[in-house]
């Protein structure tokens, strides 16, 4: 029943709440597993906050999530996102060689070229000017066509085989006469109903267009026999006439033709009056 010897010896520390008893206790785990409540152990650092909030802590795998490496990211919503190609770049047509613009700009009408493509840019504009595009004209019906712009079209390009500028009411001889000194190679010539059009601009074209095959000028008031007659003597390769209501001419014109033109093939005639059999 003695007491410790020295008496003097402090007795032992009772165990702090919450700490293991006994070697038989094993040792408490870091984390409790996800079924244990947090207040049978510590609350870890991770877990503290849940844990005095009265809730529980997170599993290990959460942990990981939220205390892992600094360079961790949030994984995409869509795995498939992170390996997936930039889009496409856009396709620009002007990407295609001009060789086949000209081929699509070929398909257009002459009011879709000059009125709508043409103002595009500037490329398109210079496309839509290209030669191969004014070698066959129809301005037939529109008033917009004047001597001024017959000129400018034949500096454009002296390369047209091929004009219509029939029912166009706003342009006179000059302007056919300008066109036909511009452009030699003409070989198709029509202008219907051009009342305001005389032998002057007929003339001009047989002078200066020797390699003409089709010239239709129906009605044409003002056309006589001198304009037939200069077809005749220097027109060789005409091939297709037509002189519908142009009641001036008369047999002497038409016999300089029969003579002068021997590959005509085609000759349309309609009340002319002073053409007999």
């Amino acid at each position: 029943g003695g007491g410790p010897a020295g008496g003097g010896a402090s007795p032992p520390r009772p165990p702090d709440a919450g700490c293991c008893q006994g070697s038989e206790q094993p040792p408490q785990p870091l984390c409790p597993p996800p079924s244990s409540p947090t207040s049978e152990g510590a609350p870890t650092e991770a877990g503290g906050d849940a844990a005095r909030a009265g809730g529980t802590a997170p599993s290990p795998a959460q942990q990981q999530h939220e205390c892992g490496d600094a360079d961790c990211q949030e994984p995409p919503e869509n795995p498939c996102d992170c390996h997936r190609d930039p889009p496409p770049e856009t396709p620009d047509i002007n990407q295609l060689p001009p060789s086949i613009l000209l081929k699509i700009f070929s398909n257009l009408s002459l009011d879709e070229r000059c009125l709508s493509a043409s103002l595009v840019c500037k490329y398109w504009r210079d496309l839509c000017l290209d030669f191969q595009f004014w070698k066959q004209l129809d301005l037939s019906s529109r008033q917009q066509v004047t001597d001024e712009l017959l000129e400018k079209i034949a500096s454009r390009s002296q390369n047209i085989i091929e004009i219509n500028i029939s029912d166009c009411r706003s342009m006179s001889d000059t302007g056919v006469c300008v066109l036909a000194f511009k452009c030699p190679g003409l070989l198709r010539y029509t202008a219907y109903r051009c009342k305001q059009l005389s032998d002057t601009s007929i003339i001009a074209v047989a002078s200066h267009c020797p390699l003409l095959q089709k010239v239709h000028v129906g009605n044409q008031d003002k056309l006589t026999d001198e304009g037939l007659k200069q077809l005749g003597s220097k027109c060789r390769e005409l091939k297709d006439i037509h002189f519908g209501q142009c009641y001036k001419i008369s047999d002497e014109g038409m016999i300089v033709i029969a003579k002068g033109c021997l590959k005509l093939q085609r000759i349309y005639m309609q009340e002319n009056k002073l053409i007999l059999d």
